[in-house]
């Protein structure tokens, strides 16, 4: 459990662009994901017409049917706790979890939930492999900058990207 109370992400990933969004929460309830569903991706991108969940019962019971119904969309459980059957998932929560431990001292530090979001922008920057683009690029249309590379920009033109050539003065 971290210092904030949170024990759990939940994670939505878009299939084609791998797009994440993730929020922490203190309990794993239907309740919980059917509110991460509608706020975190519906109101931010429009209902979605497929949901492919591991078939675990808090993704699976009436709560999540009534959410999939209200949005004409279709419900696909391969095999409850099967976690190859949804391994881009996995794959995404194995990959902020350990841009987060980077960020942790094992025994006195309880803050992960804070650097969650720092390693889901981490992981939407990224290129990916098969494609070679972001998947900020793909779902966006934009690269996402570091703030790193502020930090190396000498003028707010050059920040902005919109520097003339030639030397500053």
């Amino acid at each position: 459990m971290s210092d904030g109370g949170q024990r759990y992400v939940i994670a939505a990933i878009e299939y084609v662009t791998r797009y994440a969004v993730a929020v922490t929460v203190p309990r794993h309830t239907a309740q919980n994901v059917a509110e991460f569903l509608m706020r975190h991706v519906v109101l931010r991108f429009g209902p979605f017409r497929e949901l492919l969940t591991d078939g675990a019962p808090e993704l699976t019971g009436s709560v999540i049917e009534q959410l999939v119904m209200m949005l004409q969309a279709q419900q696909t459980n391969p095999v409850p706790y099967r976690p190859q059957m949804v391994g881009l998932v996995e794959r995404f929560h194995r990959t902020w979890k350990d841009c987060v431990s980077t960020y942790m001292n094992e025994d006195q530090q309880h803050d992960w939930d804070v650097w969650v979001d720092c390693a889901v922008y981490a992981y939407k920057s990224g290129p990916h492999s098969t494609v070679k683009l972001s998947p900020n690029e793909l779902m966006m249309g934009r690269r996402l900058r570091s703030p790193n590379e502020l930090l190396r920009s000498t003028s707010v033109a050059e920040a902005a990207g919109t520097a003339a050539p030639g030397p500053v003065l």
